[in-house]
């Protein structure tokens, strides 16, 4: 298949993108200002978000391990149909206890589909274009999150939580029947070695860049779990905090198309610039009260978020050998479970023991120690 064939069967997944990220990712936003509403603590809200990135973690590494095994652009569909069930169940979803399960199964969605389009990305990118490509994929799915939360946020106050479920489903939908017309035919993949078995050690020399995202997707399950119902409990509605989550994703998309930029400017430059960043930006959260409170820290946040996202993901699949793309992809989805779940569980607990000021105290260190493994990762041999 020559190059601009690969491009145009890329377009249209990156619209695909687009579509299955505001279904799925302002799920994930709105469902703790949802949950503040039935009445769930700090520790419940973490709780919640613990529970789906655990999940999360484990379908990382086995949707890795299937994409190297079967054929990914029906994986893609299957997974896709999967995200429309779960915003369905959210829909019917009115207690606490239910709203856990549902969100681990939101988990087993997200997992599939970030852990499917950053491979799917990466494979039918031609070589020469694979920066800019990662940098289309990730700016596709941040612009979801970009128009998601704010027109969540509207429709939840106007019509109702199962309203804007059932809504996020069909947006969904429209992404699924996209991929069956324009994608469906026309590509398999396939892995072609089959005898050659996966092995995790092959992934070591990348372990400093997987280290890296931990303290990175500790702060990014802080943002994504509690900080949406901790605007709540200060008296913001949900659709000025959709309009702050937009604002902030809004940001983060705009770095994510400087991504070449920072790929030249030098990796280890990016990520220390992006360290900072966040520091200063859970330091200044600290006395958030107002929207202007909360915006400035939140703009920092979506800088630095901009940046450490597709820096670390252009340096690991560049790094990676082809025959291991799925498994690679499944490991770095699986990090950003791991901290996701570590980030809202601890945290939940902190901001309703002490207070959301010391938890925001914590994760200024915490962002900080993303420089001592940034450091050594850009000293890795490649595998």
């Amino acid at each position: 298949m020559d190059d601009a064939e690969r491009l145009n069967i890329l377009m249209v997944l990156y619209i695909t993108y687009f579509l299955t990220s505001t279904g799925l990712g302002t799920a994930t936003f709105i469902l703790p200002v949802y949950a503040e509403t039935l009445g769930a603590t700090y520790t419940d809200l973490g709780f919640i978000g613990a529970v789906g990135n655990i999940v999360y973690t484990a379908l990382t590494l086995l949707a890795g391990y299937t994409l190297d095994r079967f054929e990914k652009i029906r994986l893609y569909h299957y997974f896709t149909v999967f995200g429309v069930l779960v915003m369905i169940l959210f829909s019917l979803a009115e207690t606490i206890p239910v709203l856990v399960i549902v969100r681990g199964l939101l988990g087993a969605a997200s997992a599939s589909f970030w852990v499917t389009a950053s491979t799917l990305t990466a494979e039918i990118s031609p070589r020469s274009q694979l920066t800019k490509s990662l940098g289309r994929y990730n700016l596709a799915w941040i612009l979801g999150f970009t128009v998601g939360p704010y027109m969540g946020g509207v429709i939840s106050n106007l019509y109702g939580y199962d309203v804007f479920f059932l809504a996020s489903a069909g947006v969904i939908i429209i992404s699924l029947a996209l991929l069956l017309l324009k994608i469906h035919g026309r590509i398999k993949l396939t892995r072609q070695a089959r005898h050659q078995e996966t092995n995790l050690s092959e992934l070591k020399p990348l372990i400093f860049s997987y280290l890296t995202l931990v303290p990175f997707t500790m702060v990014l399950g802080i943002y994504m779990a509690i900080i949406p119902g901790h605007m709540k409990v200060v008296g913001l509605t949900a659709s000025i905090i959709g309009l702050l989550l937009t604002f902030t994703n809004g940001i983060r998309g705009a770095v994510f198309f400087n991504v070449e930029r920072l790929v030249k400017w030098g990796t280890w430059r990016s990520l220390l610039l992006a360290t900072w960043l966040l520091a200063s930006a859970m330091y200044l959260i600290r006395i958030g009260e107002t929207v202007y409170g909360f915006a400035v820290p939140l703009a920092l946040y979506g800088i630095g978020s901009g940046i450490m996202t597709p820096v670390v993901l252009d340096f690991i699949s560049k790094r990676t050998p082809d025959r291991l793309r799925g498994t690679a992809m499944g490991v770095h989805e699986g990090i950003y479970g791991v901290g996701m779940c570590i980030g809202p569980l601890i945290g939940g607990t902190i901001a309703d023991n002490y207070s959301p000021t010391a938890l925001y105290s914590i994760l200024v260190l915490v962002s900080l120690m993303i420089l001592p493994f940034g450091y050594r990762m850009t000293r890795e041999p490649n595998p």
